[in-house]
């Protein structure tokens, strides 16, 4: 049983490591960067059949890899904060207290701290959480109004379609607005297949999963309930949280067939006037995410739809840094300035050429934008650009430095100097870092038709590099660049699995997400 209870562990670590930063730092929104990079990282890798529970059966030996991380890591911290607000900060610091007393200088399980919890709080703790670690996958709740009641029906969420019985006791919370201006918030425990709840009358919006604690997704299934919170949405009346909750899970269900691509671009209508890191940075990076799937006239509303959002919004955060900024603004205007350029942004591009050309002839820029600066500079740049790159990477002596540019390596736009790219990262670039462009050119668009021929001509060099570097580069490329080549990719892939042993998890969670992807480009 030795590993077993590594997610406890883990876990731990990664929760009270953002809970420790933010009490110190509350300015730099950690809480927000923690749902943005392990929540929502979580729940995307358990939406695949390709998953397992947060505790080990038998306590067999795991390997941390790019498929096992976000499972323990990630969705262990995540399923923390549930039982955290479902039993609150008072009683979790209670039972914290009570556990370690109760166990110090001895052993103890994962059931020993759910009883503990259970004896401060008074609430079914150890049920409850049963269901959460040591059944793979999560909910997906649905719910409709009927009369004054509210339907909740759980069962569980996949991109594909999959039939299981599972169940999970629930925690749901519910922030209900009322016709007389005022609201609430109701908790349940969803224990069963479904069940009515009481909310009273003259209802006119509700919000299930209140500040997105709980670690399901949401699914409205009367349109006017999602229009109402649209308008809420738009008037910031829901926290950033919910505002971030509400159109995730929407592309959620747009990646597992339920909802079109044209329904969840109309609802971000709702966001034209957003201001706040945590809905905007998910937004973009969906918006980007499906750029990169759809084609024809999809792809066009795409990145029309992205270009207008993310215009607004670099020209109220502004083009370059400023003094004493939050440190999210920083993170935003990176990523986005990246995106306006493949969305073909005039002034994006303009400003990026001109942030480029002066960092050429030896003047400095700002570290915060330099990664997306270089990026734009390969994806309008010549030959020249190419190797003023490769100069300047043989002699930088920034290790931070040297992973911009490798980025910008994997964004080139001709197909000659993508090729320069692939080839130069095969002969020059360190063993340690060779991953790191590939996995930017399995993400630029003008690189992605061209990656799966690659990686099949260049298979033998790639399969030398570090297992965990070799996991990623398969996980970059197979998911979008596989698109067009399916037959093919499956094919390959069924006979390398008997030959690659170490890398069947990450092959199999790969070749699903390229059937998602598939699915989505040929959706009607």
């Amino acid at each position: 049983s030795d590993w077993k209870y590594l997610w406890l562990n883990e876990s731990f670590a990664t929760y009270f490591g953002y809970g420790i930063v933010t009490h110190y730092y509350p300015e730099w929104d950690i809480w927000e960067q923690f749902l943005h990079g392990q929540t929502d990282g979580a729940l995307d890798r358990d939406a695949l059949h390709e998953t397992f529970p947060i505790e080990i059966p038998g306590g067999e030996h795991v390997v941390i890899t790019a498929s096992t991380a976000p499972i323990i890591y990630s969705k262990g911290g995540s399923v923390l904060r549930q039982v955290e607000r479902y039993v609150g900060k008072e009683n979790f610091k209670g039972g914290l207290r009570h556990y370690l007393r109760k166990h110090e200088y001895g052993c103890a399980s994962s059931h020993d701290l759910w009883e503990a919890l259970e004896e401060v709080s008074a609430m079914p703790v150890t049920k409850m959480m049963k269901s959460w670690i040591e059944q793979p996958g999560f909910p997906l709740v649905e719910v409709k109004r009927e009369g004054d009641t509210l339907l909740l029906t759980q069962r569980r969420f996949t991109y594909l379609d999959k039939e299981a019985e599972q169940q999970w006791l629930i925690p749901v919370a519910i922030q209900v607005f009322y016709g007389d201006g005022q609201s609430k918030r109701i908790s349940t425990l969803l224990e069963s297949r479904s069940m009515h709840l009481d909310v009273g009358g003259d209802v006119v919006a509700y919000k299930i999963n209140h500040e997105q604690t709980g670690f399901y997704r949401v699914r409205y299934l009367e349109g006017n309930d999602l229009e109402a919170l649209g308008s809420r949405v738009a008037t910031k009346e829901l926290s950033q949280e919910d505002r971030w909750g509400i159109q995730n899970d929407l592309y959620a269900l747009v990646r597992g067939g339920q909802v079109s691509i044209d329904d969840y671009l109309q609802f971000l209508a709702s966001y034209s006037k957003e201001d706040a890191f945590l809905p905007l940075t998910s937004i973009a990076g969906n918006l980007f995410r499906a750029h990169l799937i759809f084609q024809g006239a999809r792809e066009d509303k795409i990145s029309s739809t992205g270009k207008s959002l993310l215009e607004r919004v670099l020209s109220d955060i502004g083009f370059e840094p400023e003094p004493e900024e939050r440190h999210t603004v920083s993170i935003l205007r990176d990523q986005i300035l990246w995106h306006l350029a493949l969305y073909e942004s005039a002034d994006v591009l303009e400003f990026a050429a001109a942030k480029f050309s002066s960092l050429m002839r030896g003047q400095k820029l700002h570290p915060d934008i330099m990664r997306s600066v270089m990026q734009i500079g390969a994806l309008q740049g010549d030959k020249s650009v190419f190797e003023w790159f490769t100069e300047r990477l043989a002699s930088s002596e920034s290790e931070h430095e040297r992973m911009d540019m490798l980025a910008a390596l994997g964004s080139f736009k001709e197909l000659k100097l993508i090729e320069k790219a692939q080839q130069y990262v095969l002969e020059e670039v360190p063993p340690r870092n060779k991953f790191v462009p590939i996995t930017y050119m399995a993400a630029n668009p003008h690189a992605v038709p061209h990656m799966w021929a690659w990686y099949r001509s260049n298979l033998e060099a790639l399969e030398k590099f570090h297992p965990m570097h070799y996991e990623r580069v398969i996980a970059a490329i197979v998911p979008v660049g596989g698109l067009g080549y399916e037959e093919e990719v499956d094919s390959f892939f069924q006979g390398y699995m008997g030959k690659k042993e170490k890398a069947k998890d990450v092959i199999k969670l790969s070749l699903e997400r390229l059937r998602i992807n598939s699915r989505m480009r040929n959706s009607l």
